[in-house]
């Protein structure tokens, strides 16, 4: 084991100490510098004068490729006569002081504005000439195959080290260093020479140390200067370093060769604006414009809050007029008296960059001094900014952001930032231009009336659709079927007649199909003119009948088929008060949420009619609401419009006795923390965003506070935190009732006028009963004893007679709920007969109310997949046959889901 692992150590240095790998390294170095010094090139072919710095640079890479010919040639050592081999290398040499001088000189030009050497630059530069010419001459002497002294190259070789080390650039580097500590050398510039030195200066003056060192040592002497596994891994290194620090030095805009700091493109950035302009398309003054540029910076770009300040040129009115500091107030002075005396070029300057970067101008003008430059820097030390972000509209300066100096000491601001930032300004500007040539509340409520507008279309559409499908059958239920009707008895025309009906007419008489036929041709022989009716079939599908006497035969023919959508309408769209609503006419008949209107209001009279195609488009709204219902009534319908607009969460709000505290309000609104008031829960606004109702029972014992602040919520869609003055969004569905005048209340002053004038937008006032027709009434009754029998056995004697309509009529109920109670009273009474008794079910969801079995009930064969459902339903009835005649369904169906859920009888 051991024995390997020493076999692999060995095989690994071969490798690594291999001249070949070392070629190959050498060459990715060459291929790196090359293509870097091009582009050096090209760049400064492009440009009128090229800085001291560029070119000392492309010298150093030009050394440094020379350089890198010897390791090249260490492959094809063996294939190159000798004295040539040595030319190279001294020819080498030579260029490595060249290399050492033109990198000295670099450095120090970084920080130096001059364009002369200074006399110790003058000293080295000629000792460093003289070294070059030395190394020059030996090379010829080799090339020239002279013999000379081999020792001389040897301590030629050591003083070289010696001096490019230590004489070369130590001072160079102190000097840098030095330098950086002025307060003149730019931001950019110090973290360029760190890098340069750290991540390019130091391995390399490392790298050669350790040979000096190496040459004193013997035992490291042959590995290191005589072996290539030194050379190939110092090469490595420093490729990489090189390549890492250049790669960021690059990103700082090095030698000035880009215009701004590059970086990486934030994909959050989207995300993030998003967020941003949600809130922006919320503010209404400026000092929520203030805050939300606050955390926009904060958030992008992690800048502290006390660091950003947004500034305004013109004043919004006294209530909306940000309140500025003694020391903003300076500063606004002085930004406006820079640019009145510099208008021309800084006005200029700020239309073509759009934004002022203190490190930018900086480090811009370090290099290449500009007057205008130097007005923007003296600008921003003046009023101590990195960043003067201008805001225009229309080309006026309408506003400015100011970020303070050292808001972000260890970073700088990129070329994304840049552009992001004059995203968000793009923004500002219309929002500004908005909040001081246009009333911003205006748009706000605009933009949700809109809102509740496109969503009320696209319920409509929905019905719409939901209406069409419900015409569009199967091939069977497009068949006709055919009844003969002769001597009191009836003969099936053919087998789609007996498969409609599915009861014998002749035997069954007291069956509803078999009385709607029997009646249909009692008219058609009384009347001898055809006569229109209908009925439903066993599954609750409308069927129309239409009879025509046959006088030639002497009998009565009945077609029996499924509506059409004119059968639908032409019996009801007379009692219409707009006809343009008949759309809504056809809604109530078939889709789901028009079934659930009719099981809550049954009957089909004028007043009624009218009153559920309003509810219905109620129901189809989020518009805030103000019902005006009996309050035994109140629950069913606010369950009703809870229901159809899809919500999941109903929340109540019972006032008893007008509001003397700010309980509710905080229930609502929150409060502003500065009260040092902690609620134990979130705002209600807050908590039912998006997914709930929220129904306030007796709106005018609100305080009148209080009703201000809800009147603002219904109409902008953005509830204020009480006492404060930060706003949120909430799409919440309100709902109030009361039993009093709002009008009077309001004209009196007992009633905030604001929150009237939004209620009484969208009003919905039932009828009285006491108002209705006696056959409305009827109508309306006889619907409910339709729903109170779960089983059609005793239908025909389970009835409401006409003493029973009579009394009724004469004493009648104040609400839709007593008279419910009334008729399911009258039914019961009739049922006391044994037999009856024993087979009569009644429907439990429409007895008293019970907000979950009506749930459950309009759910119908749905309520099969919901387990808490079916948990409810077996709790209730303790049966699988009651369950299953409840939803309308096949017992076996009941079975297997009381079985799945394991709900058995104890």
């Amino acid at each position: 084991m051991v024995h390997s692992i020493t076999h692999f150590v060995h095989t690994l240095a071969l490798i690594i100490g291999s001249p070949q790998l070392l070629f190959i390294i050498v060459v990715f170095s060459f291929s790196l510098k090359c293509g870097f010094l091009s582009y050096l090139a090209h760049r400064t072919l492009q440009t009128e004068t090229s800085p001291r710095p560029i070119n000392f640079f492309m010298l150093v890479l030009l050394a440094s490729l020379i350089c890198d010919i010897n390791y090249l040639l260490v492959p094809f050592k063996s294939y190159i006569n000798v004295n040539i081999y040595k030319t190279f290398v001294h020819i080498a040499w030579a260029f490595t002081i060249t290399f050492y001088q033109a990198l000295a000189l670099f450095l120090e030009s970084l920080t130096d504005q001059k364009n002369t050497f200074t006399l110790r630059q003058k000293i080295v530069l000629s000792a460093s000439c003289l070294f070059f010419l030395c190394y020059m001459g030996i090379s010829i002497f080799d090339l020239l195959c002279i013999d000379y002294n081999k020792k001389i190259t040897s301590t030629l070789g050591l003083l070289t080290s010696i001096y490019t080390l230590f004489v070369l650039m130590l001072p160079s580097v102190f000097i840098a260093i030095n330098k950086l500590r002025a307060h003149s050398i730019p931001r950019i510039l110090k973290k360029q020479i760190k890098l340069f030195i750290l991540g390019i200066i130091a391995p390399l003056w490392s790298s050669d140390f350790i040979q000096i060192i190496s040459l004193f040592i013997s035992s490291l002497e042959h590995w290191i200067n005589r072996n290539y596994m030194f050379m190939s891994l110092s090469t490595t290194l420093i490729t990489y370093a090189a390549f890492y620090s250049i790669r960021r030095i690059m990103g700082l805009r090095f030698l000035n060769l880009k215009d701004k700091i590059q970086s990486t493109i934030d994909i959050n950035f989207i995300d993030n604006f998003k967020i941003i302009l949600n809130r922006l398309s919320h503010i209404t003054n400026e000092h929520e414009l203030n805050h939300v540029s606050q955390e926009f910076f904060k958030e992008t770009f992690d800048v502290p809050f006390s660091k950003i300040n947004l500034y305004m040129r013109s004043s919004q009115p006294s209530d909306q007029k940000i309140a500025y500091t003694p020391s903003q107030n300076q500063i606004i002075s002085l930004v406006e008296t820079f640019l009145t005396t510099h208008k021309d070029t800084i006005c200029t300057e700020l239309r073509t960059n759009k934004i002022m970067i203190y490190d930018e101008v900086a480090f811009s003008n370090f290099y290449e001094q500009h007057p205008t430059r130097t007005y923007i820097l003296n600008f921003l030390n003046t009023i101590n900014a990195d960043i003067f972000l201008p805001i225009y509209e229309k080309e006026q300066l309408i506003a400015y952001v100011i970020i303070e100096r050292d808001a972000r000491p260890t970073l700088f601001y990129t070329e994304i930032e840049h552009d992001e930032m004059l995203i968000f300004a793009s923004y500002l500007g219309n929002i500004i231009n908005l909040l001081k040539k246009q009333n911003i509340d205006t748009l706000i409520a605009q933009e949700k009336e809109l809102n509740e507008e496109l969503y009320r279309k696209h319920q409509e559409i929905s019905q719409y659709k939901e209406s069409i499908r419900s015409f569009v059958r199967s091939p069977q239920q497009k068949n006709i079927g055919v009844l003969f009707y002769k001597n009191r008895l009836f003969t099936f025309g053919n087998q789609v007649a007996k498969e409609m009906l599915k009861v014998n007419l002749n035997t069954q008489q007291g069956h509803p199909i078999a009385r709607a036929c029997k009646l249909l041709a009692q008219q058609v022989e009384e009347y001898k003119a055809p006569q229109t009716g209908k009925t439903t079939d066993a599954d609750g599908n409308m069927l129309i009948l239409s009879g025509v006497p046959n006088l030639e035969s002497n009998n009565i023919i009945i077609t029996i088929s499924y509506p059409d959508i004119s059968d639908i309408l032409k019996n009801q769209i007379e009692k219409l008060h707009d006809p343009s609503e008949r759309d809504y006419l056809l809604y109530l008949e078939t889709t789901k949420s028009g079934k659930l209107i009719n099981q809550l209001i049954p009957g089909a009279g004028e007043l009624f009619l009218n009153f559920k195609i309003e509810l219905l488009k109620t129901a189809l709204s989020k518009k805030a609401l103000l019902l005006s219902v009996p309050e035994q009534d109140l629950q069913a319908t606010v369950d009703l419009l809870h229901h159809i607009s899809l919500r999941e969460t109903l929340y109540t709000i019972t006032l008893q006795a007008p509001c003397k505290n700010i309980d509710v309000a905080i229930k609502l609104f929150g409060i502003n923390p500065i009260f040092g008031v902690t609620p134990i829960e979130r705002p209600l606004l807050e908590q039912l965003h998006d997914t709930g109702t929220l129904l306030i029972k007796n709106v005018h014992f609100l305080d009148n506070e209080t009703q201000k602040y809800l009147a603002e919520f219904i109409r902008y869609g953005l509830f204020r935190t009480f006492k404060g003055d930060r706003k949120e969004s909430s799409n919440v569905r309100v709902i109030c009732s009361t039993d009093q005048n709002l009008a009077s209340l309001a004209q009196d002053g007992l009633f905030s006028l604001e929150l009237f004038n939004q209620l009484k937008a969208t009003t919905l006032t039932m009828p009285p009963l006491a108002t209705l027709s006696q056959e409305e009434l009827e109508s309306v009754a006889q619907g409910f004893t339709q729903q109170e029998l779960t089983s059609s056995t005793f239908k025909d004697i389970l009835t409401l007679t006409d003493k029973d309509k009579s009394k009724l009529n004469s004493q009648r109920p104040t609400s839709l709920h007593e008279l419910q109670k009334r008729v399911r009273y009258i039914l019961e009474h009739k049922s006391q007969h044994p037999e009856i008794n024993a087979q009569t079910q009644f429907n439990p969801a429409y007895g008293e109310h019970n907000a979950e079995l009506t749930a459950i009930a309009r759910l119908g064969k749905n309520a099969l997949k919901n387990q808490q459902a079916m948990t409810l339903l077996w709790s209730t009835f303790k049966n699988q046959n009651q369950i299953a005649t409840f939803l309308g369904v096949n017992r076996s169906s009941v079975n297997r889901r009381c079985q799945a859920y394991n709900l058995t009888m104890p």
